[in-house]
């Protein structure tokens, strides 16, 4: 309620007004000289008369005791006649001014309580949109964890197919070895044989050269022999010609012996000459046969030293595919590995943040709560001047009992209602910190379940 210093120039004009201040002279110079005080004195002494429950101050105030006897109250209703109405009003006027003044400081402090309550509300719905954004981005984090998990089985996969390309191709490079052994042996075996056929040749060629020479002698002894016949028929025909006497027979005879010696000759020579000649063939006939064959294995042996070659270069060319097949899959598993680490220090980073955050998001439930307690204290401070205040305006404008009866009830009242409001104010923060402490838990072990899946 608020109030007009008319209200109270219509409290002074009042019949009742010189009733209320009927208690004697030694109670109202106290009054007078320690509750109403100046402005500036009240203000000074204001911020300390504020305590926890906002009450101590006016049960200071308003402790005046009851009159005991008539004496009492004629010598105050004589002091009172002699008193000025100007300083009363005055030290009403500032009465009421300061509990107005802290009236509208308790209202302020109670609006920048509900601005720090908004403020918080809003902190927590930031943290709450701070909480959606982690979990969105958990959320992604998982996907691309799981995206890089179907890579790593897909590489895994990949690597056992070029794990089971590379056991192929020792297996064909295991066959072009063995290969390439018996193609070796082979080669040795045909130099080997070649070598058996140059020496036959070699041995061919000396048994030619001897027959030659054979041939050669007997033709030169054959020559000589007839030679011989013919210096001994040149002989007979002499002697038959000295003796002409001889018989015919004898000429004949050794006509006959000539012409056989000829004939026995000729075929010698026609005979020596066809076994020259078809040993001489059948020797050219092996030694053509050996260089064909010699001819064949060479052209073979160039033909595996051409396949030796080109199964070397393959070879070469595997060996070369399956180191960087190595390297590639080597390369692969560490990047996904470090892709992997990366990813789970940013999950635990996260995981830490929300962890923080939640805590963080508790803390300021507790303070907003705190706050709200505090405000309610205030609020029921508030109240409480306000009913002390409609109290004043209700003892000058009726004009009830006597001043100090009319205190000590309101100080009693107050009182019991400070308690009876302490006591709700106790019950309602437990409740609000079991509620706090219930939702509380009821985030984390949400989180803690989004967390495990």
């Amino acid at each position: 309620p608020s109030y007009h210093p008319s209200s109270l120039a219509r409290a002074e004009r009042s019949p009742s007004y010189c009733s209320q201040f009927s208690t004697g002279p030694a109670n109202m110079s106290y009054t007078v000289e320690h509750h109403f005080m100046g402005p500036s004195s009240y203000r000074k002494a204001r911020p300390a008369s504020v305590s926890s429950s906002g009450f101590h101050s006016q049960r200071r105030r308003l402790t005046y005791s009851q009159p005991s006897s008539v004496d009492s109250l004629e010598t105050f209703n004589g002091d009172m006649t002699r008193k000025s109405e100007k300083e009363i009003l005055q030290a009403l006027n500032d009465r009421f001014a300061g509990y107005i003044d802290k009236v509208r400081n308790l209202e302020m402090h109670n609006r920048n309580l509900e601005a720090e309550a908004a403020a918080l509300r809003q902190s927590q719905a930031g943290r709450a949109s701070v909480g959606e954004h982690y979990e969105r981005e958990l959320g992604d984090l998982r996907g691309l964890l799981q995206q890089l998990t179907g890579e790593k089985a897909r590489a895994a996969l990949e690597h056992e197919h070029l794990e089971e390309d590379i056991q192929h191709l020792r297996v064909r490079l295991e066959d072009e070895a063995r290969n390439r052994e018996e193609l070796e042996a082979a080669a040795r075996a045909m130099k080997k044989y070649v070598e058996e056929c140059r020496l036959v040749r070699l041995e061919l060629d000396k048994k030619l050269h001897a027959l030659e020479e054979e041939a050669v002698f007997l033709k030169k002894n054959h020559e000589e022999e007839v030679v011989e016949l013919m210096a001994q028929i040149q002989n007979a025909q002499v002697s038959f010609d000295l003796r002409d006497t001889l018989k015919a027979d004898v000429t004949t005879a050794l006509r006959e012996i000539r012409a056989q010696l000829d004939s026995h000759a000729s075929k010698s020579a026609v005979h020596a000459e066809e076994w020259f000649k078809v040993r001489v063939e059948r020797l050219s006939e092996a030694a053509r046969s050996n260089q064909d064959a010699i001819r064949g294995s060479q052209e073979e042996i160039a033909e595996y030293r051409r396949q030796l070659q080109s199964r070397t270069i393959e070879l070469e060319t595997l060996r070369g595919t399956k180191e960087s097949l190595e390297r590639q899959r080597m390369e692969s598993e560490d990047r996904h590995q470090d892709d992997l680490n990366s990813l789970q220090e940013t999950i635990n980073q996260l995981d830490n943040e929300l962890k923080t955050t939640k805590w963080e998001m508790a803390s300021q439930l507790k303070d907003y709560q705190e706050l709200l307690n505090v405000k309610m204290a205030l609020d029921i401070e508030i109240a409480a001047y306000r009913k002390l205040l409609e109290g004043e305006e209700n003892r000058f404008v009726s004009g009830g009992g006597p001043y100090s009866y009319l205190e000590s009830r309101v100080s009693a009242h107050l009182k019991v209602k400070a308690e009876e409001i302490s006591d709700t104010v106790i019950v309602e923060e437990q409740t609000d910190e079991t509620q706090v402490t219930e939702v509380t838990e009821e985030k984390l072990d949400v989180a803690s379940s989004s967390d495990g899946q």
